[in-house]
């Protein structure tokens, strides 16, 4: 009797395992490693060429970046984690400073209006490493 219910036991288990298992959500989801392909800021926005060590072993790609009158772009193609974004004047002067979650938001739009005429620097870093560059603003 106990041998007979063991295998019963046994096959019922074995039962459970061969059900399929189909998803609820069907929404897809994006991973920090899929990477989304922005090749250059949005219209409007003049392209900024970043430069350091933090896209090094990624590519030039790898964070595209832009400025116009109004605002700072920054698009990432692939997760990096948190970024601390730094915008500079042209006197080392901090003007702006925030921390980006990559693994959340891909796109980070800075609304970024100034009196003066000056070149600025933004400035993106992790634990990985930096990359920055210029920028002008002529008013």
């Amino acid at each position: 009797m106990k041998n007979r219910l063991l295998f019963l036991v046994s096959l019922f288990a074995l039962s459970l395992c061969t059900w399929e298992v189909h998803a609820l959500n069907t929404v897809p989801v994006s991973t920090p490693s899929q990477k989304n392909d922005i090749e250059e800021p949005p219209p409007g926005y003049e392209k900024i060429n970043l430069l350091g060590d933090l896209l090094y072993n990624i590519g030039p790609n790898a964070i595209v970046a832009g400025a116009n009158d109004d605002a700072v772009y920054i698009g990432f193609n692939q997760s990096f984690g948190n970024v601390n974004i730094s915008i500079y004047n042209g006197m080392g002067g901090l003007v702006y400073s925030t921390v980006m979650n990559t693994d959340v938001q891909q796109v980070y739009i800075i609304p970024f209006t100034t009196a003066s005429s000056d070149t600025f620097t933004v400035e993106l870093s992790n634990a990985n490493g930096y990359a920055d560059g210029h920028f002008d603003r002529m008013h």
